[in-house]
Order: structure tokens, then C-alpha cells, then sequence
């Protein structure tokens, strides 16, 4: 997860001070025939867009998010090495852990982000990340400065179809028996949670069909529940502690208010409980239930839905049929304002438009 944004400001600002070609214009040109073997162009053209004006006062995430589309140029260019990195630098890779389930955000930022889309297209990608994975080292301390996350989006990576199905009967056995030092080796370090350490196998599994994967990756439900208004039961996973640590928490609070910075968090980062527990059930802080799925509130009556829209009703971000995020209505007057749990970061107030489930194509208000 990368957060040295505020940190390459300075240096980032004498480089580009010696030029007034706009981003825009420098994203167009086509030089000379090259390959690109690494990704320092990639990360120069991140930074110009993010360090932009248009960039840092826009509302509309998804209007922000085409600005870091990469030139095609770039992409025809690119070795396939170059490429994975320049994914893994993208500034938004990060809102995958937005969603319940981090595949969900994976397949909305391969939907919506030319880098990953071209990735997926290389013959060689497999072998590419699993050697990069393979030399990527587990930290045992996180510095101020420390992209605490950088692993777990290679796992994330390395987990999809796209590339488990190019992998050799060799790599096969070098990728399982990788995955699972590397899980031993992050247990066994204060930086990372039981959440980011597990998802490599989550994915794996879901994405595989893996039978000893999904095996070793079979969640121990504890039975909990809350009950809507009119007492119907809503399952949710109840913790008894917080499963991030505090590095992945400091990390995940830079990342969100950085890459979103007109809106404003009101709490930190936790794992303990999402924007469906917050919208729905409690905002209190001690809320420790995460809720997959809120639906049963509208199902048994105890909301309906509304087109009129005013403080304190709910807000739900569907992606097709499927409830994606909730959110409450804070004001109607202008934008729509939003106070929301954005799954593990922290609460935020934020409009419509500026938050990581804007490419949800259905909203639905409801009120009691």
C-alpha cells in the first residue's frame, strides 16, 4: 500500500517545476521506439497526475481514476516485470480491501484500470510474479515510510485466474510451498493481522477451486448475530480483538486520506466491524460485529426504500443485485453527504461520487 505520497511531494515538485507541459499532454506523446524495463515512468506519470490540481479537488473518484489510466504507449512498451509493478503502484490498488471481500474490489479495479487488464493479457505473467513474490521480503518492523501492504497485493495478484492457469506443473509446487513460508514468516512478525495473512489462501482457493486449499482455509464461524428492528436474525462475525495491527492501521489511514483527499475521516482503520454493522446496526465504537450482508433490514420490512432523500437515512451501493456498501445520509442540501465505513479504513464523510464504490451502478435510499 503505498503512502509516500506526502513524502515525494517536495522532491516530486523540483523535477516536474522545470516543465509546464501539463500531464495530460505528456501522457499523449509517443517517444522513440524502446522497451521499458522498468516502472520509474509509470511512477513519474502517477505522480504528475496525483500531485495535480484537477486531481487533488476533484470529488468524482471516477473521473480521478481515468487520469491514471496509462498511456498506451506505455503499456505496448512495458516488459511484463515493468508492468506488475506499475500495478502494484497504482494509486488506487488499495480500494480492493474496501470490500467485504477483496475479490469483489479486485475485479471492480480490473474492470475499470487498463494496467491490470494488460497484465492479464502477458503469457508470461505467472512466472514473472511468482519469481517476483518469491524474492519479495516479509517485513519484521514497518518504518514510517514502509508500503506495509505491498505483499499482500502481490498475494492478491498472484492469487487470480489469470494467473494460477499459466503456471507449470513445476511452479504449481514452488507457488504452494512459497505461499506457505511466507504465510509462517508473517505470522510470526508484529506487522501483519491475521486478515491480510490469511487472504492469500482465501483467494487461492476461491479463485482456483482448490479442494486442499479450500480446506486449509475454512473459517471458523462463531454463530454470531444482531437483530433488525422487527427481529429478524442477520449473521455476522463477531471479534474479540482487532485484526490488523497497528502498522497495518497507520497504513491503511494514510492510504485512504491520501488517495481520497476532500473527504475526512472521523475514526481509524479496523477490522472489527464494516459499513453495513455501522450503517445498520451501531456507530458506536465498540461495535465489534462485521455483517457480510444487510439485506434482511429492507426484506423484512423493518426499512423501506424512499425517494426522498434526507439526514439520517440509509444509503446502499448495489453492483448489479449485490448490497456493496451502506452508508447515512448526513445532508441532502447540494451534493448528497455521506458518513461511511469504508470496510476496514476508517469512517469517512464523503459525497457520492468520492468514495471507493462509485463504479456500483445502483443506489437505493431507505428509512424506517
Amino acid at each position: 500500500m503505498k503512502h509516500n505520497i506526502a513524502a515525494i511531494i517536495t522532491s516530486v515538485l523540483t523535477v516536474f517545476a522545470a516543465t509546464t507541459v501539463p500531464f495530460s499532454a505528456a501522457a499523449s506523446e509517443k517517444p522513440a521506439d524502446y522497451t521499458i524495463k522498468d516502472y520509474t515512468t509509470a511512477e513519474s506519470f502517477y505522480n504528475r497526475v496525483v500531485l495535480s490540481k484537477s486531481w487533488q479537488q476533484s470529488d468524482d473518484r471516477i473521473a480521478r481514476g481515468e487520469m491514471l489510466q496509462l498511456p498506451q504507449y506505455m503499456l505496448d512498451r512495458m516488459t511484463t516485470d515493468a508492468l506488475a509493478e506499475a500495478v502494484l503502484d497504482y494509486p488506487f490498488f488499495c480500494d480492493v480491501y474496501a470490500f467485504d471481500n477483496a475479490q469483489d474490489g479486485f475485479d471492480l479495479m480490473m474492470e475499470h484500470f487498463n494496467g491490470v487488464q494488460e497484465l492479464a493479457d502477458r503469457d508470461d505473467v505467472a512466472s514473472v510474479l511468482l519469481d517476483k513474490y518469491c524474492d519479495e521480503e516479509v517485513l519484521t518492523d514497518a518504518s514510517a515510510d514502509e508500503d506495509v501492504f505491498r505483499l499482500t497485493n502481490m498475494e492478491i495478484l498472484l492469487s487470480q485466474n489469470f494467473v494460477t492457469t499459466k503456471l507449470s506443473k513445476k511452479e504449481k509446487s514452488k507457488y504452494t510451498k512459497t505461499v506457505a513460508s511466507k504465510l509462517a514468516d508473517k505470522a510470526a512478525s508484529p506487522v501483519y493481522g491475521e486478515y491480510t495473512s490469511n487472504l492469500m489462501f482465501e483467494l487461492t482457493a476461491e479463485n482456483t477451486k482448490d479442494s486442499a486449499l479450500q480446506k486449509n482455509m475454512e473459517k471458523v464461524r462463531d454463530g454470531a448475530y444482531v437483530k433488525t428492528p422487527n427481529g429478524t436474525r442477520v449473521s455476522t462475525t463477531q471479534s474479540s480483538s482487532e485484526p490488523f495491527t497497528q502498522s497495518e492501521i497507520n497504513d491503511m489511514n494514510r492510504y485512504a486520506d491520501s488517495q481520497y483527499p476532500t473527504a475526512t475521516r472521523y475514526r481509524s482503520a479496523s477490522g472489527k466491524y464494516n459499513c453495513h454493522s455501522y450503517a445498520f446496526y451501531s456507530t458506536s465504537t465498540s461495535n465489534n460485529h462485521w455483517m457480510p450482508n444487510p439485506s434482511a433490514y429492507w426484506n423484512d420490512g423493518s426499512y423501506h426504500e424512499t425517494s426522498m432523500i434526507s439526514g439520517g437515512r440509509k444509503l446502499e451501493f448495489f453492483s448489479g443485485n449485490s448490497p456493496e456498501h451502506s452508508a447515512i445520509v448526513v445532508s441532502a442540501y447540494g451534493a448528497v453527504t455521506l458518513e461511511s465505513k469504508w470496510g476496514p479504513y476508517g469512517v469517512y464523510r464523503h459525497t457520492t461520487r468520492n468514495c471507493p464504490y462509485t463504479y456500483c451502478n445502483i443506489l437505493k435510499y431507505y428509512c424506517r
